[in-house]
């Protein structure tokens, strides 16, 4: 039933001119790209090696397997016909927001809809998203609530079922939507930036079921899921958040990121669900976890078997070139997407199981700090050996008096140059710095800041370059 339907029996209009921005109710129908990073547990990692020839914790006992000797990374994953259903606009805080609920369409296209979720399915209000940080407040993270009056959309996953790209025999696949029947509804909203209409952000909490083929034979190992409540409820247990911003049309061109859990941003859990578990458009079967394979994994309550650490979602994506904000000219969208993916910290994991590490490790240990004079204009070159909850870099410069006293310090960059080291891997930077005198002698140092503001000037790793 149509939102419109909904005020109409209540007894209620509302001029066209409410809404000037956001297109009615439809469904887009669109390709899309995915890529995901698990972590599993020390214990169910070893019992992956030892029981399914997984390539984890080759060499290591239990206790001392590392969270780098338990990761799974997806190939980049794609599917032609990704649909997801928007209701019509309405505003923030308004009788439909909070009271009525906004109804989704389920067929149709990006300008006309043809069916709506049904009644028993319920109208999708605010109070069915779980609000992180009392509303997706300001977090560094792209979606940031907007004040009240702020027009909007409220979406979700009719069908999603992404798969490895054409020609790879592995069956590694994300399912949500009609696709995952034993998941809670995959819910999401669309709201604008300016108050109305375009550009706008967005966030879905997503509940979804992963197909991983370890040996990428064909065949599928184990079926995976984020928590969820009992059946195809509207509200789940913990969803997976994934993030956006800058989105100019329906359908959108732009990566969804995934930025950690809805109460506080550690990795989600994930489960292991039975083989057999219900797969696209079969009823509801065999939703439970599966039973624990070696009677040792789980201790009390605490039946998870890993975590998701990275996951994006390209909407609008494909083997195509790119006009997407977030690429780069050139690029096309699986080498925008993979840099994208590759350029993500993973969310943290309990520091028990992030281990074994050195003692008191380095939040970011710089391994190597060059600066070479060529022409007019000096370069940094950089490399770090680990990276830990490091949001980027900051440049300063400096000169020395007679004395030897550093002078005219000067931080250089205006913005933050962004980390590309991921966990405990490190990376590669270079900054150029144009701004220089020729006969002067510059001193150069980085300083990194963590995703918190605090940060650290790493005068070990000062170097100087003379400009002829």
């Amino acid at each position: 039933m149509a939102a419109a339907v909904s005020l109409a029996c209540a007894g209620l209009a509302i001029s066209p001119a409410t809404f000037a921005g956001f297109p009615d109710a439809g469904v887009d129908d669109v390709q899309s790209l995915a890529q995901f990073k698990i972590t599993f547990t020390k214990k169910f990692a070893v019992y992956l090696r030892d029981n399914k020839n997984a390539p984890f914790c080759k060499g290591y006992k239990v206790e001392k397997c590392p969270a780098s000797a338990r990761e799974f990374t997806s190939q980049v994953l794609y599917e032609p016909n990704t649909k997801v259903g928007r209701s019509g606009p309405h505003r923030d805080g308004d009788l439909v927001d909070e009271q009525m609920g906004a109804d989704i369409c389920k067929d149709g296209n990006s300008t006309t809809c043809k069916g709506y979720f049904s009644w028993t399915d319920e109208p999708i209000l605010d109070a069915h998203f779980q609000w992180k940080e009392g509303g997706y407040q300001a977090d560094g993270n792209p979606f940031d609530e907007g004040p009240t009056g702020q027009e909007e959309i409220h979406s979700q996953v009719v069908s999603f079922e992404i798969k490895p790209l054409s020609g790879d025999p592995s069956k590694n696949a994300i399912r949500a939507g009609t696709k995952a029947p034993c998941q809670a509804r995959s819910l999401g909203e669309v709201e604008s930036l300016n108050g109305d209409g375009f550009p706008a952000e967005s966030f879905f909490q997503m509940y979804v079921d992963v197909d991983v083929d370890f040996d990428n034979n064909g065949s599928v190992d184990m079926v995976f899921f984020n928590q969820t409540g009992v059946g195809n409820t509207i509200l789940g247990g913990d969803p997976l958040i994934i993030e956006a911003t800058g989105l100019k049309s329906f359908p959108p061109k732009v990566i969804y990121q995934y930025t950690g859990g809805a109460a506080d941003k550690f990795a989600h859990k994930l489960y292991l669900g039975q083989t057999n578990r219900a797969k696209s458009g079969e009823p509801q079967k065999n939703c439970d976890m599966a039973i624990d394979p070696n009677n040792e994994l789980y201790e009390g309550d605490n039946k998870y078997v890993g975590w998701f650490r990275i996951a994006t979602h390209g909407i609008g994506f494909g083997e195509s070139n790119t006009k997407a904000d977030q690429c780069q000219t050139g690029e096309d969208d699986i080498a925008c997407f993979t840099r994208h993916f590759k350029s993500l910290p993973m969310a943290p994991i309990p520091e028990n199981e992030d281990g074994p590490f050195p003692p008191d490790p380095k939040l970011v240990d710089i391994e190597s700090f060059m600066a070479v004079a060529a022409g007019e204009n000096v370069t940094l070159d950089w490399t770090t050996a680990s990276e830990i909850d490091n949001a980027g870099f900051q440049i300063w410069r400096a000169r020395k008096n007679e004395a030897g006293e550093y002078i005219d310090i000067v931080k250089l960059t205006n913005q933050l140059i962004p980390a590309q080291g991921v966990s405990h891997n490190g990376a590669t930077y270079s900054y150029v710095d144009s701004g220089v005198v020729s006969g002067n002698t510059y001193y150069y140092a980085p300083e990194d800041v963590d995703f918190n503001g605090n940060s650290k000037i790493h005068l070990e790793s000062i170097a100087s370059a003379t400009v002829k």
